[in-house]
């Protein structure tokens, strides 16, 4: 009897070894619609996640992610979604600087397109939050820093935008010189705009921003048209770094606008296209169409 006992405990404990792993099947689900997001199916990981958030609507990541896939699509529509899930998620981890940084930046660029004086509010605090728990991140600070130096008065503060300058020059100075591209370009020196963005391109020639900045500065300036061309197409090849970033959308219209400095009309057109299929918001590129004789299309 007792050397059958030990040849049953044997026998359970080579099953139990040889079992898998129990798996969560609520969390496979998960990381299957993060798998589609990642290969860029964001429709497909959109209905993933909404069906995932109808049964666990207190899981935080999934109302994030959900807000951050509604953003990609960059409607008016799709704005308020994105506002929505990300605040949620907000709702769920109040201290979670990511969450906050992401629900305030898309709630920024939801009151940049409606006017929205509540949602440029909830969308600065949000973001003050977030440095206030993360000092070192940077790209919150870089949020608050476009806020204030665009906003009018009285929500926008040279000094606030300087001060959040200020940090993040201390953590990356490249980033700093960067942001400082706007201000040279508005006192229309050109020549100091591209020397920051080629400082940066030595070092790190995959750098969205700069990408942009340079190619922003070559369509203002007329100058540098064909490198600012062949930036701005690099930039299609990334994805933008953050909320703040510059989307696809805008980089279509500054290729449109060097297009035309060149004279390449029959390219231009089809560019502010790109733009508007992106963005129908996107009124530089419907008003450059208007000039060119082409009546903007309608878009899905």
């Amino acid at each position: 009897m007792k050397a059958a006992s030990i040849l049953l405990l044997f026998a359970l404990t080579a099953l139990l070894r040889a079992a898998p792993a129990s798996s969560d099947p609520a969390e496979d689900r998960f990381a299957h619609a993060l798998e589609l997001k990642r290969q860029r199916r964001y429709q497909e990981a959109r209905t993933a996640l909404e069906a995932f958030v109808t049964g666990h609507p207190n899981h935080a990541a999934a109302c994030h992610e959900l807000g951050l896939i509604w953003r990609s699509r960059t409607d008016n529509e799709a704005f308020e979604q994105a506002v929505k899930w990300l605040g949620r998620a907000v709702e769920l981890e109040p201290q979670n600087p990511r969450y906050l940084g992401d629900y305030g930046g898309t709630s920024l660029q939801f009151a940049s397109r409606t006017r929205s004086l509540s949602a440029a509010t909830r969308g600065r605090e949000a973001m003050e939050k977030a440095v206030a728990l993360a000092p070192d991140y940077l790209d919150a600070r870089q949020g608050l820093f476009e806020y204030y130096r665009q906003a009018p008065w009285p929500l926008g503060s040279a000094a606030k935008a300087n001060a959040h300058l200020e940090e993040i020059r201390k953590r990356d100075p490249d980033r700093a010189l960067l942001l400082s591209v706007n201000a040279k370009v508005a006192a229309r020196d050109f020549d100091g705009g591209f020397k920051i963005c080629e400082e940066i391109l030595a070092k790190k020639p995959d750098d969205y921003a700069a990408l942009y900045y340079y190619g922003r500065t070559a369509s203002l300036s007329g100058r540098n048209l064909e490198p600012g061309l062949a930036a701005l197409k690099k930039c299609l090849t990334l994805v933008p770094p953050t909320p703040a970033s510059p989307s696809h959308s805008n980089v279509w219209n500054r290729i449109g606008t060097v297009l035309e400095k060149l004279g390449r009309l029959d390219e231009a057109r089809p560019a502010y296209e790109s733009a508007l299929k992106l963005d129908a918001g996107n009124t530089q590129s419907a008003d450059a169409l208007a000039r060119l004789g082409v009546r903007k299309k309608t878009t899905n």
